[in-house]
């Protein structure tokens, strides 16, 4: 019985997955052809500045919440619940608008220091429209999750593409002959038309105020409710609550500063890998459409399979750390050996089809049978990709984020380096490129999945 919740959340987010991802396969197919790779490239470059403003936003603490909802829910302890909620949103709330206030402010400079093309300020005006949303999201979403309630991810998921979809290919139709930038602002503001919807429809289904009037006892009913003072603010919520902050912050932080890293990195790659390509012999112009034909194309494929893999670790973490934290750990290694043996398995047949019909799946797809060498390489890191998910939920459950922060790191600086090598050699480009992220997969499974071994052996 106590697996049912577990296998349905998963059933369930694998449903909303297929959805998603069979709009999501439609819709990449009409941004390519239709708004074409140099728009695409344009949007791409944007994305680590809206990875960043999203990481600002919410410090991660969704994931924490979820956390501590599990484990306070696994010891009937109600008022920890409460408190993480309460102060999970005042963070991200008060976090959200401040990140807004300075994306517009530095627009300029991002678009004209980071990023290598000026028509990216424009689309950076219009960032806010997607991450303040998606940071509010993560509010409702972190708590629902914890009670390991995957109905209000699954059906977010789903209307957030109902709705981006049909925007997007609206806006496209009006302005994709007016240019690229314009293209690539159709493809920003439907996102955060997704992101709005999303955000509604996780304040209607996460379950926040029913479980408020759930877990609480009738009036008279048991113990006698404690008087409690009225607190005049949010400021005075988070110095009353500090060790419900603190406990929260000890999660999310790592994991905060992990994110931090990986967008400065991407960030950086933006301007990095046209620049290392220009240094191999292609022009600027080209330069950018390979690297939108890598960000835009093949590693989304590389990301399909994870309709199966991902709703696994979602549902992961809450379980684990409600096993641990009922000291049930022969349960919590179960899930480790049957999560981590599924992913393995999907990423090898991931691997399969991408060595056996590398031409034919893009030309299918997005009518560009010549990515078909990037596509083979790409296969390559399908296990260690799908895996490594498994080995970093696991690690969030149990407390281990210093660790993932600490892997994070390192691997991205292994990425790093030889993005820069590999890519500047001609006789490598945009394969150089992927070929570090192949290296940066492998290096990160391997380190994560002995630290999750080790610390569910040593419990």
């Amino acid at each position: 019985m106590r697996r049912r919740p577990l296998l349905q959340g998963a059933l369930l987010l694998m449903g909303a997955g297929a959805v998603t991802r069979a709009m999501g396969v439609v819709y990449r197919i009409v941004v390519v052809r239709w708004a074409g790779p140099e728009a695409l490239g344009l949007f791409q470059m944007v994305m680590p500045v809206f990875r960043l403003a999203s990481a600002m936003s919410t410090l991660r603490l969704p994931v924490a919440l979820t956390r501590l909802t599990a484990d306070g829910l696994a010891r009937s302890d109600f008022d920890q619940v409460r408190q993480a909620r309460r102060v999970t949103a005042v963070l991200i709330a008060v976090l959200t608008a401040a990140t807004a206030a300075a994306v517009a402010a530095s627009a300029p400079f991002l678009a004209r220091g980071f990023l290598t093309d000026p028509r990216t300020e424009r689309l950076i005006l219009l960032l806010p429209l997607a991450f303040v949303p998606s940071a509010l999201t993560g509010i409702f979403r972190g708590f629902a999750e914890g009670r390991q309630n995957m109905k209000s991810t699954a059906a977010g998921q789903v209307m957030e593409q109902l709705v981006r979809v049909p925007v997007v290919f609206g806006l496209l139709s009006l302005w994709a002959a007016r240019g690229a930038e314009h293209a690539a602002a159709a493809l920003v503001i439907g996102l955060g038309a997704g992101e709005l919807v999303g955000l509604l429809t996780a304040m209607a289904m996460s379950g926040w105020w029913a479980w408020e009037r759930a877990s609480r006892p009738p009036h008279g009913a048991g113990r006698p409710r404690p008087v409690r003072q009225r607190r005049p603010g949010p400021v005075f919520v988070v110095v009353n609550d500090i060790r419900t902050a603190r406990e929260l912050l000890a999660v999310a932080l790592p994991l905060w500063l992990a994110t931090l890293v990986n967008t400065a990195a991407q960030m950086i790659n933006v301007g990095l890998i046209p620049r290392r390509l220009i240094a191999a012999g292609h022009s600027l112009g080209a330069a950018t459409e390979l690297y939108g034909q890598l960000t835009g194309m093949v590693l989304p494929l590389l990301y399909m399979p994870m309709l199966v893999v991902f709703p696994v670790a979602t549902v992961l973490t809450p379980a684990v750390a409600e096993a641990a934290a009922a000291g049930r750990l022969a349960a919590a290694r179960r899930l480790f050996f049957k999560a981590a043996g599924g992913s393995a398995a999907v990423g090898l047949l991931t691997l399969a089809a991408c060595l056996a019909a590398p031409a034919a799946i893009p030309k299918i797809l997005y009518g560009a049978p010549e990515i078909a060498p990037l596509v083979r390489i790409a296969g390559l890191a399908a296990p260690f990709a799908f895996a490594g998910g498994i080995f970093a939920s696991v690690l969030h459950a149990l407390g281990r984020t210093s660790w993932l922060l600490g892997t994070f790191v390192l691997t991205t600086l292994v990425r790093m380096v030889l993005v820069y090598h590999w890519t500047a050699d001609p006789g490598l480009g945009i394969a150089g490129t992927l070929w570090a992220v192949n290296v940066d997969y492998a290096l990160t499974a391997a380190l994560n999945g002995w630290a999750a071994w080790r610390q569910l052996g040593r419990r």
